[in-house]
């Protein structure tokens, strides 16, 4: 999930597998497709107005709310200044949050030197 200033206000976005599915079905392409159309300047009007409305939905805003956001900032003369946000958005769906890590982090996974070893589980051969 991200939190992005978007439409005037701080927003959270969010692309889980429901919603890339959701958005695979909509734009007929992939999310690295997707992303890739938003990077080589080869997008639609639809890949824009459907990464925000269906991220805001998955980052927890009312279907009827996303909507009318996108109405009202998603429109012409002002298409451009949402790609790079919608690359973002799907990229960090694709990629992660490198500010996120997955798993323990390696103070928890490790064990200080000079304590104990937990017992192997390998069994001789």
């Amino acid at each position: 999930m991200s939190e992005l200033t978007w439409a005037g206000d701080q927003r959270r976005f969010r692309l889980g597998i429901d919603e890339l599915l959701a958005l695979q079905d909509k734009l007929d392409a992939g999310p690295a497709e997707i992303a890739g159309r938003l990077r080589d300047g080869t997008w639609r009007v639809q890949d824009l107005q459907e990464i925000f409305r269906i991220s805001l939905i998955g980052g927890g805003l009312e279907p009827k709310k996303a909507k009318a956001l996108i109405d009202t900032h998603i429109v012409p003369g002002k298409l451009a200044s949402h790609v790079l946000m919608a690359w973002a958005i799907v990229a960090n769906a694709i990629h992660g949050d490198e500010a996120d890590p997955v798993g323990k982090p390696e103070a928890e996974t490790e064990a200080p030197i000079g304590s104990p070893q937990p017992p192997s589980t390998e069994t001789a051969s």
